[in-house]
């Protein structure tokens, strides 16, 4: 016991050494210990030494076991969020984006980019100085960014390579999406009210075709769209959805009603009899 086995690097560097702790069925063993990996990417041969020594008046040669130590670069991961949609044909936007690394490293000012769907760089970022409130490590900025010309469903992508850093890190890559439209011409407000009540309803999802709103404490909801023939969706928890077809063609306000979804019977199961057809 007390004797040390050394890990050597193939220079004869010392890596690490731990001292021989317990002693059972003749097998002298050390307790748990950990040593840094390198610092390079790939396979790392080293060697466990046990040194001659001499005890009890017996000489013990060395010992020694090579071992094989495999190393990786860390992990990069991204996020991207505030993505607005629909935009309007040819203007301007700004969305998130943050990166992170699986050790936790410091990422600050490393760059991103955005590319579209030929792989074209058309914008540039550079990470923030602190991360994300609430994360580890979730470094983040601002892009501006200009929607496209013309009437579509368009898929971008963001790409991260951090160089420049004390130890090696993967790339990483992520999509984004959004529709484009044309600019709004009209204002159509919808008043969503429960049916047979007739009260305002708060928080439904009201939706025309890519555009949506939710309405507010007096059940309005208002949409900025071009001319067109839309599928109006009204949305609630706890009401039966309602699907219609508006046509606009100017401003307008309409008033929809929704009716409450009944309640379970809790003594539906009992109820059943399974000799009368349903």
């Amino acid at each position: 016991r007390g004797r040390v086995i050394n890990v050597m690097a193939p220079d004869g560097d010392l890596v690490a050494g731990s001292g021989l702790a317990d002693f059972g069925d003749n097998v002298n063993e050390t307790t748990e210990f950990a040593f840094m990996a390198p610092a390079k990417v790939g396979e790392h041969y080293w060697t466990l030494v046990f040194p001659k020594h001499e005890a009890e008046g017996l000489v013990h040669e060395e010992g020694s076991l090579p071992i094989t130590v495999k190393t990786m670069a860390h992990d990069t991961s991204l996020a991207v969020w505030g993505v607005p949609s629909p935009i309007v044909i040819d203007h301007p936007f700004r969305i998130h984006v943050g990166a992170t690394c699986s050790a936790g490293c410091d990422l600050k000012g490393k760059e991103i980019q955005i590319c579209d769907e030929t792989g074209a760089s058309i914008a540039l970022g550079n990470l923030g100085e602190t991360p994300w409130n609430g994360t580890r490590a979730l470094y983040w900025t601002e892009v501006d960014l200009v929607a496209p010309a013309t009437e579509r469903t368009t898929s971008w992508s963001i790409r991260f390579a951090p160089t420049e850093l004390q130890l090696p890190h993967g790339g990483a890559s992520a999509r984004f999406g959004f529709e484009t439209v044309k600019p709004p011409q009209y204002s159509v407000t919808v008043k969503v009210v429960q049916k047979d009540a007739g009260t305002p309803l708060e928080d439904a999802q009201v939706r025309l075709g890519v555009y949506f709103a939710c309405s507010d404490q007096t059940g309005l909801a208002r949409v900025a769209i071009p001319q067109g023939i839309y599928d109006l969706d009204v949305l609630k928890t706890g009401y039966e959805p309602l699907s219609r077809v508006l046509d606009v063609n100017g401003d307008v306000t309409v008033e929809v009603e929704v009716a409450v979804i009944p309640p379970e019977n809790p003594d539906a199961y009992w109820l059943f009899d399974p000799t009368k057809p349903p």
